[in-house]
């Protein structure tokens, strides 16, 4: 190490680019830190994306999916204050239209009047959902990871019935699985902080803006304010006593690393064993359809693959001049990733027609996010490791990590402050 950069000690480098690498950054850089930040691809945010603009696209351009936060995400709101983006979300009342197989509508909502007017179950079936969502606020989470949450409810007298018609439109997209594969210490979790918080709690947060604009582009933009030096397209390939390595040869300094990547690339680094968690898939295909045929700005489908809807257009506040732009997701959903573009986009059009209409798409796009989380079933609360490594002065972040969260954005930054503070730790900072 040079004097030079001893000189500007304390030093500490972040890996990855990810929210958890962002808000690591960030805080860092806010104590006082000298911080420089690696990101192997060319563009910030991690999974949270923009995909690259094609000459077709309808504008804006697509998203890698449709992402959605809580009301209760109140770090990754911070998040946003913090890179000047609290703007660019929409907050809307959990009220979350329903249609089923014969294209009657009901609404899932938030409190116990909304609950017992979800007409997609029987009166006796609504009651009995409040009395178990009152009993789960009753239990400790992590006393669950050794079943699924469908075996959980099952055991508090939920039948098959309610899960499929009530508890999976919830669950899945939250944990991105189905409730049967899901652990039950995430889904008591998640009903405990969201259905049961405080007032608010279980908002709808939807962005109005494109996922790359509003974090990856106005991150870089506020790390160059806080004097972080960003280097993309910048491979870190070991990590070497009081520093690490990049792919092609040049060694960096640092007082402390924040290993904020992927479970195999941080196991790859540190020299251990990756954690045995396997991933979850989110497949979204984005469609202009020739006529307006959604309603409300977003739905979800009783017993289809074509999970929940989005009115893109109208959410981002830039309808098309004709017809209508959406944006349709499948969430922990395997058996789609083989399938070809096509065979995707044909089944999601006739799921859509199925239920709200006729209408001819216009344009097209899937994208597929095989590793879009990781899987939350049970037994995997001890597989996710904690902020520290073992090794000196390397820490890591990440929404995989041990957060208390199922795999969210909220999740991800949690895992890069506590990384930072770990880090200014190790340095006396």
């Amino acid at each position: 190490m040079s004097a030079a950069s001893s000189a500007k000690s304390p030093s500490v480098v972040v890996v990855g680019g990810g929210l958890a690498g962002l808000a690591a950054a960030l805080d860092l850089a806010d104590a006082g830190a000298v911080t420089t930040l690696f990101e192997a691809r060319p563009t910030l945010g991690g999974a949270v994306q923009t995909l690259p603009e094609r000459a077709s696209d309808p504008s804006p351009p697509p998203d890698n999916g449709q992402h959605v936060a809580l009301g209760c995400c109140s770090e990754y709101l911070r998040f946003l204050d913090r890179i000047g983006q609290a703007h660019s979300l929409d907050r809307i009342k959990l009220s979350m239209p329903v249609i089923d197989e014969a294209r009657r509508q009901a609404t899932i909502g938030s409190g116990l009047t909304e609950l017992l007017g979800y007409r997609h179950l029987s009166l006796r079936e609504r009651f009995s959902v409040a009395r178990v969502v009152r009993r789960l606020g009753r239990l400790m989470p992590e006393a669950h990871d050794h079943e699924t949450f469908g075996d959980l409810l099952r055991r508090l007298g939920q039948a098959d019935r309610v899960i499929d018609r009530f508890w999976d439109v919830f669950m899945r997209p939250a944990l991105n699985l189905r409730t049967d594969e899901a652990s039950a210490a995430l889904g008591v979790f998640t009903v405990k902080i969201a259905l049961l918080g405080p007032k608010g709690a279980s908002d709808l947060l939807i962005p109005r803006a494109p996922l790359g604009a509003m974090h990856g582009e106005a991150a870089a933009a506020a790390l160059e304010r806080a004097s972080v030096t960003l280097r993309l397209r910048a491979r870190v390939s070991s990590l070497e006593p009081g520093g690490l390595c990049l792919s092609g040869g040049e060694r960096v300094p640092a007082g402390a690393v924040v290993l904020a990547v992927p479970p195999e690339e941080s196991a790859a680094l540190l020299g251990e064993q990756a954690p045995a968690l396997q991933d979850s898939p989110i497949v979204s295909v984005h469609l202009w359809l020739d006529r307006r045929i959604l309603g409300p700005p977003l739905a979800a489908l009783l017993g289809s693959p074509a999970h929940w809807i989005f009115d893109r257009g109208r959410l981002m506040g830039h309808e098309p001049h004709r017809g209508q732009y959406l944006t349709v997701v499948s969430s922990g959903a395997p058996e789609l990733m083989e399938e070809r573009g096509r065979d995707i986009v044909e089944l999601m059009v006739g799921e859509l027609t199925a239920r709200l209409g006729e209408a001819e798409p216009l344009w097209s796009r899937v994208s597929r996010e095989p590793c879009a989380t990781f899987a939350g079933r049970p037994g995997t609360a001890t597989l996710r490791p904690g902020v520290e490594t073992g090794r000196g002065r390397v820490v890591r972040a990440g929404a995989w990590t041990q957060t208390g969260w199922p795999a969210t954005m909220e999740g991800a930054v949690r895992s890069g402050r506590t990384a930072a503070a770990a880090a200014l730790a190790h340095i006396g900072g």
